[in-house]
């Protein structure tokens, strides 16, 4: 069984280790004008995958109202 390590709570030590961080932190930012455009190519793909998938699925509507009528 292992334990966990104690933590220390002086304030007069050098070994908070729920307090460290690594001195060469990056900072995650987004940037606002790469994130707008990225979202403004996926929303035109998906409007055009849509637009593709509405056509095809009228097609065969009109392929099977044709089929319909001649029987």
């Amino acid at each position: 069984m292992r334990i966990k390590q104690q933590k220390i709570y002086d304030i007069n030590s050098d070994e908070f280790i729920h307090l460290k961080r690594e001195e060469n932190r990056i900072l995650h930012r987004v940037d606002i004008n790469e994130l707008n455009k990225r979202l403004n190519e996926t929303r035109k793909s998906n409007f055009y995958a849509t637009t593709l998938i509405v056509s095809i699925c009228l097609f065969g509507l009109v392929v099977l109202s044709f089929i319909g009528l001649k029987f």
